[in-house]
């Protein structure tokens, strides 16, 4: 049996998709209008998915455990921010890298025999999946 808690949590966040180790024509190849050296933003929803085979007092996670995790460690940088900026030095901030970041923050805070799956929604058309190393 497996048993699976999911959760969305919406955020605004400015972000430029470039490299320092590229150069400006190279980074509008790659990342297009999003190399915009202004910068942009989007309205992201993140889904946390956790799951496990085993409860913990009938419940996958104890009631707002996860809420206050995203308070802690994901509001502070995705919300209201430049991500590009808060997730550190060189951090390009691909969707890709976003859900990576994520999850990164939060799974070691999860209880034992729990696990996540992070998945980012950048735009209707724009999602990614990241389910751990």
């Amino acid at each position: 049996r497996m048993f699976t808690l999911a959760k969305s949590y919406r955020f605004a966040a400015a972000h430029t998709l470039r490299s320092a180790h590229l150069s400006e024509d190279e980074n509008r190849r790659v990342y297009g209008k999003c190399a915009n050296p202004s910068g942009h933003g989007h309205d992201y929803t993140l889904e946390f998915r956790l799951s496990t085979d085993r409860l913990a007092n009938d419940v996958v996670c104890g009631r707002g455990v996860l809420d206050q995790l995203v308070v802690d460690h994901i509001a502070p940088r995705f919300d209201r921010t430049d991500v590009s900026q808060t997730l550190g030095s060189g951090f390009i901030s691909s969707g890709e890298n976003l859900a990576i970041a994520a999850h990164r923050l939060i799974a070691s805070h999860l209880p034992e025999g729990v696990t996540l799956e992070v998945r980012l929604i950048e735009t209707e058309k724009n999602s990614f999946v990241f389910r751990g190393e």
